[in-house]
């Protein structure tokens, strides 16, 4: 039942920054606008997600996500400093201690990586990552309780980001360039790994999210056979279909149970949220 709680915070993670745009080997980047007017965030952003876990009688929130957005200078460069928290809820820390938090700097210029780091505990595991990236790598500095501290050197691409830093671009994605039932590739960084999926654009659908009927784009995510996925499965997820582009709600079948994540408040938005109808 441990492994359940800790696989149920862990997809909620991942979700909220799992989409990532990939070049080389023949593939280009989504299609991003990226110019300083178009940008869909600004400083001050705060969303805070409700993780839901189902497997017979158990039927209950079990966990929160935060991820919000500030201003901050890096090297005298102004940057967005992004941080997303992932946390279990006192009562389940009875059976299972959770920690998940990465954060993300990124230039105000152009969005380009500038850092990230990840501390996360799940029991008696526990890792911490440092990446700083230059032009054609990222440098990661890792320690674990498996084994201990260690330097990596990733590739990277001009469509490599971190997990959290994903958030942010695909807010800035033009859903008009994509095809509806397209599948396209992912990339993101994190731990000493590149990890690479695909995901498919389904296209526009209302969906009821903390009991308000809003209009979203929805996505599912090919996932490989692991640890908490049973293979040739797709994780669904749902973002707001207005100009802000938030992740308001996802689906993900595990191989034991199922785990629900659905925006629970929001401030700070850029843009009026218009999705929302009645």
């Amino acid at each position: 039942m441990k492994r359940l709680y800790r696989l149920s915070i862990a997809v909620a993670v991942l979700l909220l920054a799992g989409i990532s745009m990939r070049a080389g080997d023949g593939k280009t980047c989504l299609p991003l606008n990226l110019s300083k007017d178009k940008i869909a965030f600004k400083a001050g952003e705060n969303l805070v997600y409700t993780v839901h876990y189902k497997l017979g009688p158990i039927n209950a929130d079990v966990a929160q996500a935060t991820l919000k957005l500030d201003s901050t200078v890096v090297n005298g460069q102004k940057c967005y400093h992004g941080s997303l928290r992932g946390k279990i809820q006192k009562f389940y820390e009875q059976v299972f201690k959770l920690k998940e938090d990465f954060d993300c700097w990124f230039t105000y210029d152009g969005l380009k990586p500038v850092k990230f780091t990840r501390d996360c505990v799940e029991g008696n595991y526990w890792c911490t990552n440092l990446y700083t990236y230059s032009p054609n790598q990222i440098n990661a500095q890792i320690n674990n309780s498996k084994k201990g501290e260690f330097s990596v050197t990733l590739p990277k691409d001009d469509c490599t980001y971190d997990v959290a830093m994903l958030f942010f671009m695909l807010q800035n994605m033009d859903i008009s360039k994509l095809k509806e039932g397209g599948r396209y590739p992912m990339t993101y960084a994190c731990d000493h790994k590149v990890h690479s999926i695909h995901f498919v654009y389904y296209g526009k659908e209302k969906r009821k999210v903390s009991g308000k009927n809003m209009r979203c784009l929805k996505f599912g995510f090919e996932v490989p056979k692991g640890e908490s996925f049973e293979g040739d499965s797709s994780l669904f997820a749902w973002f707001s279909d207005d100009e802000n582009k938030i992740p308001v709600y996802f689906v993900a079948p595990l191989k034991i149970g199922q785990v629900r994540g659905r925006l629970n408040s929001y401030s700070g938005l850029k843009h009026p949220v218009s999705c929302i109808v009645d």
